[in-house]
């Protein structure tokens, strides 16, 4: 339990980062968008699938609080999203060379498809910002997730003889 929640906290300092560091947007979001990657992928391997999945809802709650994330109702898009990818990684366990390609973009689609919805329940028509937020929800979410897997995989040996 000490370790979920060592991990849960680092994830969340690492979400943050982007208040503390003065890089880019896009940067900034493809750094942090893979380390909060890694940290999925690490708890699941190390704490199993619920303190992963716990993570993943603690996340987007936490980028909304830091202004991340522009509309509350993106919450749940970016939880379901994490749950997603943690499920499929989950699942593709035995499989490591395709797994952070599938777990990433089924977890990009699935974004994609429920950001889609949201700016259409809430009738956005200002172009930029539709395509701000559907940009968010896909490409930077499949490269991070797979960059965030691979970046765990070359950790998690190096953790468990730690441990």
């Amino acid at each position: 339990m000490v370790r979920g929640a060592l991990l849960l906290a680092l994830a969340l300092v690492l979400q943050s980062l982007r208040l503390v560091l003065p890089l880019p947007l896009l940067l900034s979001t493809f750094i942090i968008g893979a380390l909060v990657h890694m940290m999925l992928t690490v708890t699941l391997r190390l704490n199993g699938k619920t303190a992963a999945l716990l993570l993943g809802l603690l996340l987007p709650l936490t980028a909304y609080a830091q202004g991340q994330l522009a509309l509350p109702l993106l919450i749940p898009v970016v939880w379901l999203g994490n749950s997603v990818f943690v499920l499929a990684l989950s699942c593709l366990g035995r499989r490591r060379w395709l797994a952070p390609f599938l777990a990433s973009g089924c977890k990009a689609a699935v974004m994609l498809c429920l950001a889609w919805i949201v700016l259409n329940f809430l009738q956005l028509e200002n172009p930029a910002v539709r395509k701000a937020v559907l940009f968010a929800m896909s490409v930077p979410q499949l490269l991070t997730g797979i960059g965030g897997v691979l970046l765990a995989e070359r950790l998690l040996p190096l953790l468990r003889s730690k441990i």
